[in-house]
């Protein structure tokens, strides 16, 4: 016998708070610091990749649409749109670097009670794309058996 839908959401309503407090036990002595190192996927990672985004456009598109065609997961589509993404985020970046005028640039306002300009930005933000950049070079791809670059 089938379960009625008020008992499915029952269920599914208990399995989110479960997964919600334990989520919480898990998360609630973990530093920003130990969160964001790890020697394969970081919890950073790990929760950026469980966020759930496709299942919410899935239902979406059920509420939605009348008896829409949903597509199964595409690994190779799904791969393209996130090294595009990636690489997106770098070409924001460096059109910002070459498009800003010298009046743009030397813009500043605070961060810290600390001046912080426009250049500080860009500069940290280079340094975050170099920063991964080693880790997928000099720690993943060798550790996945990948050639060096």
């Amino acid at each position: 016998m089938q379960k009625s839908i008020e008992a499915r959401r029952q269920a599914i309503v208990e399995r989110l708070k479960m997964a919600r407090d334990t989520h919480q036990r898990c998360l609630s002595d973990v530093t920003a610091e130990a969160g964001n190192v790890g020697s394969e996927w970081s919890v950073a990672d790990l929760l950026r990749h469980s966020s759930g985004d496709g299942y919410r456009t899935m239902i979406a598109r059920l509420l939605e649409e009348d008896k829409p065609a949903l597509a199964s997961f595409d690994r190779e589509r799904g791969w393209k749109q996130l090294t595009g993404g990636s690489l997106a985020k770098i070409d924001q970046a460096l059109e910002l670097a070459t498009t800003l005028s010298p009046e743009q640039l030397a813009r500043e306002g605070e961060r810290g009670g600390k001046p912080y300009g426009v250049l500080d930005g860009l500069e940290t933000w280079t340094a975050h794309f170099e920063e991964h950049l080693a880790q997928l070079r000099d720690e993943i791809r060798p550790r996945e058996g990948l050639p060096g670059i």
